[in-house]
């Protein structure tokens, strides 16, 4: 059996497709996970805001996320700075971690065709090869986004140091 020694170039090509191939292999992974998220029938998001000095006030979520097949957990958001909506971006935070799947699923048409873009998208939902939802975009962009999902958003309390929300999934 003879060996023929491989070039240099030759092992920097084999050295770049092991490269190209792991990356593939991660985001294939990425993406199973995402469509293979567990299937949600509600999320109660409550917001505490707390006092920053520097950053004036930052929204604290807490989330307690019901499961179709009647489990639940808790998740936790938060984030600072200024200049952006908080309260969405740490509401985009947990629909990003339970609801991406929606993304990868076929998507129902909204009745509200004022708050989508061209391509029958709404504001705040970002998809090509990478999917998610934004945050930073203000709170209001999330009713026609959870409809366009398949659920219902709606606020369930308010006052001077906390809001309240709640996300129910309509189309399973």
């Amino acid at each position: 059996m003879s060996h023929t020694k491989l070039t240099p170039e030759q092992k920097q090509a084999r050295k770049e497709e092991r490269i190209e191939l792991k990356k593939l292999a991660a985001e294939n992974a990425r993406i199973e996970a995402e469509k293979n998220q567990k299937p949600v029938s509600e999320i109660h998001l409550s917001i505490e805001w707390k006092k920053s000095r520097t950053w004036g006030r930052n929204p604290m979520l807490t989330a307690k996320i019901k499961f179709q097949d009647g489990s639940w957990e808790r998740a936790n958001a938060t984030c600072s700075g200024c200049g952006y909506d908080k309260e969405s971006t740490v509401i985009a935070d947990i629909f990003n971690r339970y609801l991406k799947y929606t993304l990868h699923n076929d998507l129902p048409n909204m009745k509200n065709p004022s708050s989508i873009d061209n391509n029958g998208v709404p504001y705040g939902v970002y998809i090509s090869k990478y999917k998610r939802f934004e945050g930073g975009i203000g709170i209001e962009c999330y009713y026609s986004i959870s409809e366009y999902i398949g659920g219902k958003f709606e606020k369930v309390a308010s006052g001077q140091t906390f809001d309240a929300y709640k996300f129910t999934m309509i189309n399973s």
